[in-house]
């Protein structure tokens, strides 16, 4: 089941939110176990055997939690932590990186026909994390496994993040505070996030799905930059639109999670770009695999070259080495594909040549490249982002230099641009601040309640056209699911 359609709209969320607000029952354990049922059942609704996997590693975790709570930073806590990572991450390997890894060796046979649990990248980091805390004593073990339960499976975060830390949510899950401003807030934020997702992510994935299906000598040049731009507004729409989706939610049923977009193709380096984009998955990469790479690996390898460099060449290699490493795990947990790997390699060379590179005097020159080419990076990255193979990346590549015995324009790629051309320049736009800066401008100005009447007439006709679009739209799942 997906936010964006007319069954979730229609039937799922007002029997939800129904039940959840019945005036009889105020009883926050009831409405936990509520929230359980039907999180549950959101999951089962296109996944109906992998629930159960989903519902075991609740168990495994939740008993994992409770052992390790008198174990704290011990050897036996540690041991308990080498199970809670071999449990959680052999069951992201099993389903998502042994057939590929088998193809790799000549041997996929079967291992190419187990399916991918939607969601399974989210919610097994999520409960990763939950034992890792409670090692390290920043979180108290939960005793109920219905509130653990309630932490991993909460379906507005689900299956596509952000990823939430238990620490963040522990409290609301006790005790939380219902308002009608907190519920209107998520109302607006929710309409906000499937806005981006069905009047302009859909839209724009056609110019893009159009591009990418031709053969590469098919594919003029205009046509092929315009693919790739259309690709890399409709991921972000997409992503950021389904983010929106679940921290609305969450409002509506008291809960607070924090951003996980901020506008990033604003960034003027790739840095500040990861620091804007899939905020929850960058930080979790940075907690859980960089700081104990810099605290363990780190200082052995720093200590192992000391001996036969400066110290600040030893430095450099294993700073290097961490870099390395969380770049490459981060490409390979998007995908069993070549493609991510060489996805998360270019992230590396990137941050390490930025590390390592002067700054301009002029700053204001040094702001505008810096835009420019993390801008035009990132659009050449989601090329590989997107292709099937890295075949595929490069014949698209030539396409966009005119390598492929194809021509400059043609009729076929300007009509796709014609028709979807408001979608396209709308999504430039709006990728910036510009609706922000106009509302902070207004609020600062007597004609405050004007904008707000024409704030709340837009989010009346975005949910009649996203309603529409709903009904009459075809199924479209969100990219990120794929991960």
């Amino acid at each position: 089941m997906v936010f964006s359609n007319s069954v979730f709209l229609f039937a799922f969320l007002p029997v939800a939110l129904i039940v959840y607000y019945n005036p009889f029952i105020k009883n926050m354990g009831f409405r936990n176990f509520w929230l359980l049922v039907i999180s549950l059942l959101f999951y089962a609704w296109g996944e109906p055997v992998y629930v159960l996997l989903m519902i075991l590693s609740i168990i495994v975790n939740w008993a994992l939690g409770l052992w390790e709570a008198g174990n704290k930073r011990t050897k036996k806590g540690k041991f308990i932590v080498l199970i809670a990572c071999i449990y959680n991450l052999s069951q992201l390997f099993v389903f998502k990186y042994l057939g590929w890894v088998m193809g790799i060796f000549g041997s996929e046979g079967w291992f190419s026909k187990i399916m991918l649990p939607i969601g399974i990248s989210f919610y097994t980091f999520q409960a990763l994390s939950y034992v890792i805390d409670v090692y390290r004593g920043k979180d108290e073990a939960q005793k109920s496994v219905f509130n653990v339960g309630l932490y991993i499976a909460f379906f507005p975060q689900l299956i596509a993040g952000p990823i939430v830390r238990y620490g963040s949510i522990a409290e609301q899950i006790n005790s939380r505070k219902h308002s009608i401003n907190l519920f209107t807030d998520g109302v607006w934020r929710f309409i906000i996030g499937l806005s981006k997702k069905a009047i302009l992510a859909n839209q724009l994935a056609i110019v893009a799905e159009k591009a990418f299906a031709l053969n590469p000598g098919e594919l003029s040049v205009v046509f092929a930059w315009a693919g790739a731009f259309a690709f890399m507004l409709q991921i972000y729409f997409d992503f950021s639109g389904y983010s929106d989706m679940a921290i609305g939610l969450g409002k509506m049923f008291g809960f607070e999670f924090r951003e996980n977009f901020n506008y990033p193709y604003i960034s003027k380096s790739i840095s500040e770009y990861w620091r804007r984009w899939h905020i929850s998955l960058g930080e979790w990469f940075r907690d859980y695999v960089y700081y104990p790479l810099s605290l363990g690996p780190a200082i052995k390898i720093r200590k192992f070259f000391s001996d036969k460099v400066d110290k600040k060449t030893a430095a450099l290699i294993a700073n290097t080495f961490v870099l390395f490493v969380v770049w490459m795990t981060t490409g390979i947990w998007h995908g069993a594909n070549w493609t991510f790997v060489v996805w998360g390699f270019i992230q590396f060379v990137c941050l390490f040549s930025e590390q390592h590179r002067k700054p301009m005097k002029n700053k204001k020159l040094g702001a505008a490249i810096g835009f420019v080419s993390t801008f035009l990076i990132v659009l050449l990255t989601k090329v590989i982002f997107n292709a099937k193979s890295m075949s595929a990346a490069l014949a698209y590549y030539g396409s966009m230099l005119g390598l492929n015995a194809n021509g400059f324009c043609d009729g076929y790629g300007l009509y796709w641009i014609d028709q979807y051309k408001f979608y396209l320049i709308a999504g430039f736009v709006l990728s910036f601040p510009v609706l922000e800066k106009i509302s902070e401008f207004c609020q600062n100005k007597k004609i405050q309640p004007l904008w707000g009447c024409i704030q709340t007439i837009a989010m009346c006709v975005m949910l009649v056209l996203c309603m529409a679009y709903a009904i009459g739209g075809s199924y479209s799942p969100f990219i990120y699911f794929n991960f």
